[in-house]
């Protein structure tokens, strides 16, 4: 076989073979990660076929009814209620790379399965870790106001830090959504850790659950650093409200789950020291395109070089249509 020929061959048994391991390697790398399993399992992923935005109807205000008496003129006009959130479609890739030469050398069946093979697991594992680093990436907090709500907005998907900032990042003039922050019903509440972790973690916790769910809808994913974690497991009062939980998918996939008023409790070396996020998974989305998620482009030379190339792309952003009902809780200083 012509070595063109056999390049083309090759192409195709790449191709083939990521669209054979692709749904494996969605499960894998998306439940490699316990906060994209969890976000999972919540079923915050949601599908939308292309669109230049992913948009939200957001409802912030109320109406207002007016007691009456006879005589009286009655209320009209229309009521400021509802606004629009919009997010612009994110991409993350990884590629696999060959050189005219790696097909020549790895002419025989068995060493083109080899060479595949070991091409296609390194772009699942970079995409494995751009995933994780992705949903905890930092906010950047410098420069101007125009500059901090722009930092992200062009190339970096929404990480949870972008839905739950600080109280500095408040305000600063960023948005969510091109939504700017200033507008109090539209953000996260931050609470101050108050030290020592060991004495006011729990009333803590208590407090920024009361406050996020305002007696209606209240948190229930529970993020943390494995520091606070094992602060809440050795020090809280009561032993059932901590009970590990071993009959739901988190914990079948290995992850250590405890409870906080029968919500799940998960840790991750990702979030910051210290420090905890609650969140209400009914308002936090995942959304991808399904013409988009994990496809394979074709193969193509690099300029002037033997060296082909293809790319895994993922059209993605993270949103949330609630932040009030999510909490940031930090930072302790042990």
């Amino acid at each position: 076989m012509a070595l063109p020929d056999l390049t083309r061959d090759i192409d195709d048994i790449f191709t083939h073979s990521w669209y054979e391991i692709r749904a494996e390697a969605i499960d894998n790398i998306l439940d490699a990660n316990v906060v994209t399993a969890a976000l999972r399992d919540r079923g915050c992923f949601t599908s939308q076929t292309g669109g230049l935005f992913i948009t939200r109807t957001i409802r912030y205000g109320q109406k207002t009814a007016t007691n009456i008496k006879k005589g009286d003129t009655l209320s009209h006009g229309e009521d400021a209620i509802e606004t629009m959130a919009r997010w612009t479609w994110k991409y993350t890739e990884a590629h696999a790379q060959r050189s005219l030469m790696d097909d020549q050398k790895n002419s025989g069946p068995h060493r083109i399965k080899s060479l595949v093979k070991t091409k296609l697991s390194a772009a699942r594992d970079a995409l494995d870790r751009k995933w994780e680093t992705n949903l905890f990436a930092a906010v950047n907090t410098g420069g101007s106001a125009a500059e901090i709500s722009a930092c992200r907005l062009e190339r970096d998907p929404n990480s949870l830090y972008n839905i739950l900032p600080t109280s500095t990042y408040h305000d600063s003039g960023h948005h969510l959504g091109f939504i700017t922050l200033d507008n109090t019903w539209w953000r996260a509440n931050y609470k101050t850790a108050n030290d020592p972790s060991v004495i006011n973690l729990l009333p803590d916790m208590v407090n920024l659950y009361n406050t996020c769910g305002k007696n209606k809808s209240y948190p229930n994913l529970i993020v943390t650093a494995q520091d606070l974690f094992e602060v809440y497991e050795n020090t809280a009062l009561d032993a059932a409200q901590i009970v590990k939980n071993t009959g739901n998918r988190l914990a079948d996939l290995g992850f250590d789950v405890l409870k906080f008023k029968g919500r799940d409790m998960v840790w991750t070396g990702d979030i910051t020291a210290y420090t905890m996020m609650m969140l209400n998974t009914e308002f936090i989305e995942i959304v991808y395109d399904p013409t988009l998620w994990f496809d394979m482009t074709g193969w193509k030379y690099i300029a002037l070089q033997t060296e082909r190339i293809a790319h895994i792309i993922c059209a993605t952003e993270t949103i949330c249509t609630r932040p009030s009902r999510q909490g940031f809780l930090g930072t302790y200083t042990s």
